[in-house]
């Protein structure tokens, strides 16, 4: 089993991902301890998204839109302040926070020890687990069994290339082949083209994304497995802006406690999720 990735397609994302990171200085990034404070004073609060991520956060209408963006929204108009949102590669997102080219981001990150450690994170947004899609109608793959001498592909720099490296320890533990090819590509988008080209036989996405995802394409997806733990959705910040981090979770808080993240769940997921106060956090977190 090999896993692999487009070195030339890989190389070029990464450099129109610095390129765009290095344009972003005529905003006002928080540099201080008291963020806050110095977001409403400049009177902007830059974030960082990943726009391909339904139903969290997606293009439509050349707008991002989407259940993440709901929230955004609403505790950017409770800061009083303009929404200046960049929607980035995956790759360059959680570096950019680390190097205060942004203020939030506001994408679904999930949340682990080794990130916790490194990043300020919020209260979660929601939770899930990964999910396996495959070309709808195929057949040949039924349970997760059915993927030895399969390739599967999931987006590079995720935990799902983690998930599905268990996955082929799992099926040669079990007897089998193993996976034939793990894929590491550089956006859903071009991961998602690859199944429906049958370049790949299976590929990741958010479990709660599927019903959406089966919705705005029939027929071309379905899922037939999920894999790993369930773990939490959340924003975050960069270490030193833990006020800013700690604002925006009294603010989902906020908007659980009202009953607004339920609306929102239901709009989005069709279901609700409960949204905890604690314990979403491991040992040394941030």
């Amino acid at each position: 089993m090999r896993i692999m990735q487009s070195s030339l397609k890989y190389a070029l994302t990464l450099g129109l991902t610095c390129f765009a990171l290095n344009q972003i200085s005529s905003v006002s990034i928080a540099s201080a301890a008291d963020s806050v404070a110095t977001i409403q004073s400049a009177g902007t609060i830059t974030v960082g998204t990943e726009a391909h991520y339904p139903p969290f956060e997606f293009m439509e209408d050349g707008k991002i839109v989407g259940y993440g963006k709901d929230i955004l929204d609403l505790i950017v108009a409770d800061m009083g302040v303009e929404l200046n949102q960049l929607d980035l590669p995956w790759q360059g997102i959680l570096p950019g926070i680390l190097a205060k080219k942004f203020d939030l981001v506001a994408t679904s990150v999930t949340i682990t020890g080794e990130r916790a450690e490194k990043y300020a994170f919020t209260a979660p947004i929601a939770t899930n687990q990964t999910a396996l899609l495959k070309r709808d109608g195929d057949g040949s793959i039924m349970s997760l069994e059915d993927l030895n001498g399969k390739m599967a592909g999931s987006e590079l720099g995720s935990t799902q290339i983690e998930q599905l490296e268990d996955v082929d320890k799992q099926l040669r533990a079990n007897g089998g082949a193993g996976l034939a090819e793990i894929k590491a590509f550089t956006s859903t988008d071009d991961m998602r083209l690859a199944l429906a080209n049958g370049q790949i036989d299976a590929a990741t996405a958010p479990s709660v994304s599927v019903g959406m995802l089966k919705k705005r394409r029939p027929g071309v997806f379905d899922s037939f497995a999920t894999i790993g733990e369930s773990k939490w959705f959340a924003w975050v910040t960069h270490p030193d802006h833990r006020d800013l981090r700690d604002h925006v979770t009294r603010k989902i808080l906020e908007l659980r406690d009202s009953g607004k993240l339920d609306e929102l769940q239901i709009k989005w997921f069709g279901f609700t999720m409960e949204i905890p106060s604690e314990g979403y956090l491991p040992d040394g977190a941030i």
